[in-house]
This record gives structure tokens, sequence and C-alpha cells, in this order.
């Protein structure tokens, strides 16, 4: 069964000239090329614009993409990392990734953190 490729939407509140549909994409987002398409629009309540992406082929089925998503080749993942960092040049002009701390060691306890937050950087949450 194929299902429909999904949207992966964000609000964004540009301190620069409005993005329109007819305006170059962000950087992060004109990576992604012909693999995606992209809607602008205003969003509810006059807060800004929506950028909604998602895959052009897409239509995946989810054992699939879980195996995608496990070994980290999941496109969906590369959207959302390109909408997150989006996001961030249109409303502060660039790009921040957080750094570890350099005093941090790695131990049997806070291994499970370190994995989650290298796959969070990767996955994101918007």
């Amino acid at each position: 069964m194929r299902r429909e490729p999904r949207w992966h939407v964000v609000t964004v509140n540009p301190v620069r000239d409005e993005l329109t549909q007819d305006s170059p994409l962000p950087e992060p987002l004109a990576g992604l090329g012909d693999a995606v398409d992209v809607k602008i629009r205003r969003a509810a309540g006059d807060r800004g614009i929506e950028l909604a992406v998602r895959l052009r082929d897409g239509a995946q089925s989810p054992v699939t993409a879980g195996a995608r998503r496990l070994t980290g080749r999941d496109p969906n993942q590369a959207i959302r990392a390109a909408l997150r960092e989006a996001k961030q040049l249109l409303e502060t002009g660039e790009v921040l990734h957080p750094s570890s701390p350099p005093t941090t060691q790695t131990t049997a306890v806070n291994k499970p953190l370190q994995m989650a937050t290298r796959q969070g950087r990767r996955e994101g949450r918007l």
C-alpha cells in the first residue's frame, strides 16, 4: 500500500525581506534539489510564513523507511535538518550548531545520552 508523502512544516518569522514562492530558497532547502516539493505561504494569524517540504517521489513502505532511519539514510531526516537550518538562517542569519563540552569523557553511564544527542542532531525536532 502506497501512502502520500508527509509534509514537514515549520513557521518562520524572518527578520529580512519576505520569502515568497518566487524567491530563491535558503541554501539548506536548495541543497535538497529536485527531490522535494516546497510550498511557501503566509502563516495563520499573520505570524510569519510557513515552509512546507515533502519528498517528491516519497512513497516508502514502513519497513524500508524504518531501515533507512536506523542507518541514518532516511531522506525525511535530511528534510527535517534542512528545515531547521533554513529557519535559523531566516530568523537569525546563521545556523547555530551545539558543541560538545570538551571536558566530557565517554563512560558507560553517559554513552546513551551521547548517542541520543548525535541522533537528535540528525533527526531533530521542529
